[in-house]
């Protein structure tokens, strides 16, 4: 089963915005075993809409999803471009009209709040999780739903609309497929791709690898039928003995893993940090049940922090600065001693855009993971812009506490 999505909002297309929806929909459908052939996302305009609609019943899909435009302004125009596409009129829906007074309190409408209120004949309206009712329709026995853009809102009603009968009849065709993932860090792709290209030589006709690459984490997934589960497995577990050095999941993320470890270690952790501002820490707390091992960390920007909180010394900032492995290792040293924690990360660096220098560019990264066994201690340099930065020296760090986590559980 296939499906098309179009997303709307001239702010998505100018980049003001990040686009979401899409990528949410097509986890979401991909559960369910309905593949997403094509994502579009065009302006608040009546013409580009309707373009996009037909070239996606061009297609000839199973399922169609809009997202975005269904608000009471007059750049709000995905209703009147639906009606255009698919030859239906525009009706003031009397069931809607009522979600739209509940949702604004008001039993008169202004000709804003009728117009979220107009939808094309034969639509059949969804309870709004806002003030825009969505809707569906059905097309030549295809569903198609359209759903508000602000992203919280569209969940929600997406769950309302899989209650309908025409979606859920519509799904019902669809038959989930399996899925398998391996992840590894710092392997590098083209190993990754050419273990799995050797480990599936005989259902390469079959089945279709995924591989994606990402602050030199590489995760390989695959969707697979049932009745391919023991090839699968056994081409995954040739794949992970192969790549064992860098594997470190079958889909967790590196901080689930870490929770993992720690939790079951009766480990405790703390970080000390500059440049990323507070991400690491997010990262962690990400996990759900996190302050069983968790128990804080600094935000050590400025020199002064770092020397009065985390007892950074003033002399090792005087003579080699702050982006420096000697006080990568004190932030993570320090966040031990402040909390009492077993293990402690560090990071310090220069994010960018400005502040680098010849001998200290942006990118470059110190990051200490401590523990009463020793401190692990790595130079990083890493490419693109602030946000990629910050980015890539979390995930480094959280890979660098695991293997040290392993190191010593193995001793233990």
């Amino acid at each position: 089963m296939e499906a098309v999505l179009i997303s709307i909002g001239t702010e998505l297309t100018t980049g003001r915005v990040r686009e979401s929806n899409s990528s949410w929909l097509s986890r979401e459908l991909d559960d369910r075993g309905v593949r997403t052939v094509m994502c579009m996302t065009v302006p608040d305009s009546r013409d580009a809409i309707a373009a996009a609609l037909t070239r996606a019943l061009d297609l000839e899909p199973e399922l169609v999803v809009v997202t975005g435009g269904l608000g009471p302004t007059a750049d709000d125009m995905t209703t009147e471009a639906v009606g255009e596409a698919l030859d239906l009129r525009l009706d003031l829906d009397p069931e809607a009209e009522r979600m739209v007074a509940g949702a604004v309190g008001l039993e008169g409408l202004d000709h804003r709040q009728r117009k979220q209120a107009t939808m094309p004949a034969g639509a059949t309206p969804l309870p709004p999780a806002g003030t825009a009712p969505g809707y569906l329709l059905r097309y030549r026995s295809m569903p198609i739903v359209v759903l508000p853009g602000v992203p919280w809102e569209m969940r929600r009603m997406w769950q309302a609309a899989l209650e309908s009968p025409l979606l859920r009849t519509a799904l019902e065709r669809a038959v989930p497929s399996r899925r398998r993932r391996a992840c590894f860090y710092d392997s590098g792709e083209a190993r990754v791709a050419e273990a799995a290209e050797n480990a599936f030589a005989g259902l390469r006709d079959q089945l279709q690898p995924c591989i994606c690459a990402r602050y030199r984490e590489v995760t390989l997934e695959l969707s697979y039928p049932a009745e391919l589960e023991a090839e699968v497995e056994a081409s995954f577990a040739a794949i992970e003995r192969e790549l064992s050095e860098w594997h470190y999941s079958a889909g967790e993320p590196v901080e689930a893993v870490i929770a993992g470890l720690l939790s079951g270690g009766n480990k405790t952790l703390a970080v000390g940090e500059s440049c990323t501002g507070g991400l690491l820490g997010g990262a962690i707390t990400r996990v759900s049940g996190s302050s069983a091992f968790y128990l804080g960390g600094v935000i050590a920007y400025h020199n002064e922090v770092k020397q009065k909180v985390l007892r950074v010394r003033g002399e090792i900032l005087g003579k080699v600065g702050a982006v420096s492995e000697p006080v990568a290792q004190q932030l993570a040293l320090g966040a031990r001693s402040l909390t009492g924690a077993d293990y402690g990360v560090g990071i310090t660096g220069i994010a960018g855009p400005g502040g680098g220098t010849e001998e200290k560019p942006v990118g470059l990264v110190f990051i200490c993971a401590s523990s009463e066994e020793g401190d692990m201690v790595e130079r990083f340099d890493f490419p693109g812009g602030r946000e990629d930065v910050r980015a890539a020296a979390v995930i480094a760090a959280l890979h660098m506490l695991h293997r040290k986590l392993l190191d010593e559980i193995d001793q233990e």
